[in-house]
């Protein structure tokens, strides 16, 4: 097994974990219920839509943050087809990852509150770490491995 293919499986094996980790989280923030869920999500595609600029703001920022766990699914089924421009996509979510403050590995926030920590320091540090070895690894990826057949 090539590098390239480890860190896919890995990368894609943070995605399911994030994706499990995060529905969980966008559920509780929709309401615990599956039909009040779809209620809000209407809501906030209304607040898209018809509330001008502080309400598009607002309603594409709940918007990807309760989209986020089916992106992650995408992703993972992404690295482990091994396409190619799984890397990619995954670059393109970074940005979504960022402006969500979810992390690319989903065990640093379990982890951080198991041991009890806290406060914006530990969780931007924990964040920045994160996303510095996703996006470093998949930068290694494109640049340095070969294209899988």
């Amino acid at each position: 097994m090539i590098a390239k293919e480890k860190i896919f499986y890995f990368w894609g094996v943070m995605d399911i974990i994030g994706a499990a980790y995060y529905a969980i989280d966008s559920w509780r923030f929709l309401g615990e219920d599956w039909a009040l869920a779809l209620v809000n999500l209407t809501v906030m595609f209304i607040l898209m839509w018809f509330d001008g600029v502080d309400g598009t703001l607002k309603g594409t920022y709940y918007l990807v943050y309760t989209l986020m766990p089916l992106m992650l699914l995408f992703s993972a089924y992404l690295f482990f087809t091994k396409k190619p421009y799984a890397a990619k996509f995954a670059l393109a979510i970074e940005v979504l990852r960022i402006f969500t403050f979810r992390f690319s590995l989903p065990l640093f926030p379990v982890i951080a509150n198991r041991f009890e920590w806290s406060g914006l320091t530990v969780n931007i540090s924990l964040l920045v770490i994160s996303e510095l070895l996703k996006i470093g690894s998949l930068i290694y990826v494109i640049k340095k491995q070969p294209a899988l057949n």
